[in-house]
């Protein structure tokens, strides 16, 4: 009787086990998701705004926004394909393209602009190798601080700085504000920021998350890249 009931928990242990790592890997997907949707969705409402706009007096303009379109619709269809070949169980062989990282940050920063919305990029540091989860990490935080300029920040112009240091990368995304609408960005809601958040604390990163006092809002992520700074900084976000 004893070895029966042992057996019966430790079965009841192992199903609770798989239900939260189904769990934890739901989340990680659900993430994923929001942050390749919202950002590409974000720039191709933009774009399909302007062409409409200007359709019938500015032809080159138009063009120009339908082609960045195609472009935008392109990359978010890669991104969920190679999504959805992770998720196959037993995959059929097809090479999975690399997942986003920091030498791409230029091409995210080129899309917004075509989105309407002026983006500097500044790089400090030497660059240099990081572990890839790392990088998926800063360019997904990165993605999202943009998205959100895009979307509840009309006419504001943004500042994306990445920097290498010896055992962490800093990338912090500011704007100017003007017109962004503060209950519409809460700090403390949304997939978006909670995402930002859990992805820190994954990596054990510290981010800082909320508006300036010169106006706009600001997004500063540390990264650690080596295990020991990882450690200490396990929790360690506001």
């Amino acid at each position: 009787r004893r070895s029966a009931e042992l057996a019966r928990q430790l079965h009841r242990e192992q199903a609770e086990r798989a239900r939260r790592e189904v769990a934890e890997e739901r989340g990680r997907i659900a993430r994923e998701l929001h942050d390749v949707v919202a950002h590409h969705m974000s720039v191709i409402s933009v774009q399909a705004g302007l062409a409409r706009f200007v359709f019938d007096t500015d032809r080159r303009t138009a063009r120009g926004a339908l082609d960045t379109i195609g472009a935008t619709g392109k990359e978010a269809l890669d991104e969920l394909r190679r999504m959805l070949m992770v998720l196959r169980a037993d995959g059929d062989g097809a090479p999975a393209g690399p997942m986003p990282g920091l030498s791409r940050l230029d091409e995210m920063a080129e899309r917004v602009r075509a989105g309407g919305v002026p983006v500097a990029l500044s790089v400090e540091g030497t660059p240099r190798p990081v572990a890839p989860g790392v990088e998926l990490c800063a360019y997904r935080v990165v993605q999202e601080a943009l998205t959100n300029v895009l979307k509840h920040a009309p006419g504001a112009s943004a500042e994306v700085r990445l920097r290498y240091e010896p055992h962490q990368v800093t990338v912090s995304v500011t704007d100017d504000g003007e017109g962004v609408i503060s209950d519409r960005v809460r700090t403390d809601g949304g997939h978006g920021l909670l995402g930002m958040r859990e992805r820190a604390k994954l990596y054990g990163g510290r981010i800082c998350i909320g508006p300036q006092e010169q106006g706009g809002f600001a997004v500063r992520l540390t990264l650690p890249t080596s295990a020991k700074a990882a450690a200490r900084g396990d929790d360690a976000t506001r």
